[in-house]
């Protein structure tokens, strides 16, 4: 299944002290770690950013194109319902530019079991992925329900749609210690990123 990529670029990065699309971890910016990191799939790469946010220059050898979200100070769902509004593919790898250690065959995993689901998500216990996750344009209707009712919380969509959750046997398989789900928030999970990456 061919499936579009889409990464929300929003992050204010208070904690950073930078905005996140900027941050650097081994001299490249998270935005760009996370567009180098989505073009093994081999298709077009939206891009989320705030209202009026400048984004660091990038480079791709693929498709790319820049939204500003359409609902604004909605979180991560108005994000998402953006990229889904504006992708021409069905399904669509959702992530944010502060994961840079995703798992290309998790990942292509999750695409290979998509097919019949609106949703795709990795579940460790209680917790869910919903960042790292592949959604389909058919969510678009139950995303636009929610934030007129000012639901704002991504797992609040789940229970809405066909969701097919991936469990830790399953993410187990291709990252045992599941550093994919890193994110970066503050100064030191960038240390702990850039430590990781040097072991890699």
């Amino acid at each position: 299944m061919k499936i579009g990529s889409i990464i929300l670029a929003g992050g204010k990065g208070e904690r950073l002290g930078v905005q996140k699309s900027w941050a650097e971890l081994g001299k490249v910016t998270l935005l760009q770690r996370a567009i180098s990191n989505l073009e093994f799939l081999d298709s077009e790469i939206i891009i989320v950013k705030a209202p009026g946010a400048e984004l660091p220059p990038v480079v791709t050898g693929t498709a790319m194109t820049v939204f500003s979200d359409s609902v604004g100070g909605k979180g991560p769902l108005g994000g998402i319902l953006t990229g889904l509004s504006n992708s021409g593919y069905s399904y669509n790898l959702v992530t944010a530019c502060d994961m840079p250690l995703l798992n290309k065959d998790l990942i292509k995993y999750m695409v290979s079991v998509a097919e019949g689901f609106d949703v795709v998500v990795p579940r460790i216990g209680p917790h869910l992925e919903p960042l790292q996750a592949i959604y389909s344009r058919r969510c678009i209707g139950e995303i636009e329900n929610l934030l007129a009712q000012d639901k704002l919380k991504v797992d609040a969509l789940f229970d809405r749609v066909r969701a097919r959750f991936i469990e830790p046997v399953e993410i187990d398989r291709f990252d045992k210690a599941h550093l994919c789900f890193t994110n970066i928030n503050t100064q030191a999970d960038l240390v702990k990123a850039e430590r990781l990456l040097g072991r890699s």
